[in-house]
């Protein structure tokens, strides 16, 4: 089995891409570890796993609230001790025109896709294994630079906290790169999940231009099981249309 006792923490994992990940991980052996913010979902995913016979528990956690990531990490060391894999998975999305309506989004977008991430990365760093660790983050394809602009021009705010996010993962990586921890930047493109309808936005499924969660989660378990000489650092990933 690929990951087998591997501990692996994914956030954002009770809906869409985090959903699907930690389904294949527990599949294949991990224990996983789910972190969101709604209850709901997290049960709904965990007994699914459990109910095909993986292993996962979780924890409620709002990754914008320093205080709450803290203390949530905490408790992941008392049950865990460490962490094998963490994936950056939460998000959300945001355009110019639901900031119209909604300015307040622009600041939720930044604390969660990337202050968030930076809280719990740094929460998490002390508990990673020693031996061999993997921060995997999804960023998006809106935060790399040999991607074209296309309709970003639109999703300014979007755009902007996906290249911040790419900004910390790389001078982490390199802060980390005398260490047995591989950090990864991942650049999907849009993909079939609820990040649209979440955020409001019109016609949020089966868009011609999104990629099957499924095969984006494939492309992720691929990522995470390379040899441990190979150092995947930046995957990016779009649609053939």
């Amino acid at each position: 089995m690929k990951f087998k006792d591997k501990i692996i923490l994914i956030t954002g994992s009770s809906q869409g891409l985090g959903r699907e990940l930690a389904k294949k991980v527990a599949k294949e052996g991990a224990k996983v570890i789910l972190l969101a913010r709604r209850e709901k979902y997290l049960k709904e995913t965990k007994k699914e796993i459990i109910q095909a016979g993986g292993t996962a528990d979780y924890f409620v956690c709002d990754i914008r609230d320093l205080k709450k990531a803290k203390e949530t990490v905490g408790k992941i060391k008392d049950k865990f001790g460490k962490i094998d894999i963490l994936v950056n998975n939460a998000g959300v999305w945001t355009d110019d025109t639901l900031e119209k309506e909604e300015p307040e989004k622009r600041e939720n977008a930044f604390k969660t896709n990337v202050l968030g991430h930076i809280q719990i990365t740094e929460e998490v760093l002390p508990l990673l294994n020693e031996g061999e660790s993997i921060i995997f983050n999804v960023i998006s394809s809106a935060g790399v630079t040999d991607i074209p602009s296309g309709n970003n021009i639109n999703w300014k705010t979007y755009g902007a906290t996906k290249w911040g996010m790419a900004g910390y993962t790389q001078a982490l990586r390199e802060s980390l790169r005398d260490t047995n921890t591989k950090v990864v930047q991942f650049f999907p493109g849009g993909f079939e999940s609820n990040l649209y309808e979440n955020a409001g936005r019109i016609n949020p499924h089966n868009q011609p231009w999104m990629m099957k969660t499924e095969d984006v989660a494939e492309i992720v378990v691929f990522a995470l099981t390379r040899p441990s000489d190979v150092y995947m650092e930046k995957i990016v990933v779009t649609k053939k249309v």
